[in-house]
């Protein structure tokens, strides 16, 4: 009985490391063959950035363009600090649990990690304010949009934040002073998770990305390093 007891366990723990190899290889051909190849920024286009944090990846936005304005959603009165509201946002989405409890990989609760594996639609837009952001090469790239691939990442994130009863985005508190968390739709798990919705915002707009990216890397790879100034 031991043994077969011995061997199940074996077998179960060689299907496991197996599942997960798969997943890894996966997101590695996913991410090194990009979507929409011949794509071209925008030389007079609406300037975007792509930021990562190591951990989520986020798409920063002026608050005011020609497109689209985000003041009717993202208010001075739902920060901690009004005075931080920005000339931009950094907007990403992810599991609940992981955005709220881990702003750093060390940070990250075990049973988070299951729930986000398996699956939650406890999901969250986190918005950061910025004041004229600049690029940083390791961390913050910037991409010239037209007008109507704008468009497009606008009308992919504007269905992300959840209405309460009064029709209204539902703000709650961040990690500090210049950020904020809203009730979001959705359904997140380990085929789609905060990156990958940064990745196929960006897909779908017709910006050159990955085809599919789990990790912060395969997004960032497609944005080239900028000097900043």
């Amino acid at each position: 009985m031991a043994t077969s007891w011995t061997n199940l366990s074996k077998r179960v723990a060689m299907g496991m490391v197996a599942v997960v190899a798969i997943y890894l290889l996966a997101a590695l051909a996913g991410s090194i063959f990009p979507a929409n190849q011949s794509w071209q920024s925008s030389d007079d286009g609406i300037e975007l950035f792509v930021e990562t944090n190591g951990l989520h990846t986020g798409i920063i936005m002026p608050i005011w363009s020609d497109v689209h304005d985000w003041g009717d959603l993202v208010q001075p009165e739902h920060m901690l600090d009004p005075s931080k509201y920005g000339t931009h946002i950094l907007v990403g989405w992810g599991h609940a649990g992981v955005y709220r409890n881990a702003e750093h990989w060390k940070d990250l609760r075990v049973k988070d990690a299951v729930s986000a594996v398996t699956g939650s639609s406890d999901t969250l837009l986190h918005v950061y304010h910025l004041n004229y952001p600049q690029v940083y090469p390791h961390y913050r790239r910037s991409l010239k949009v037209s007008q109507a691939e704008y468009h497009k990442i606008v009308n992919a994130i504007l269905p992300r934040f959840s209405a309460g009863p009064d029709g209204q985005p539902q703000p709650s508190k961040g990690y500090g002073s210049d950020d904020v968390f809203y009730q979001s739709d959705g359904y997140y798990s380990a085929f789609h998770t905060c990156n990958n919705w940064t990745n196929t915002v960006l897909r779908q707009a017709g910006i050159r990305t990955a085809r599919w990216s789990p990790f912060q890397g395969g997004v960032m790879r497609w944005i080239p390093e900028q000097i900043a100034p």
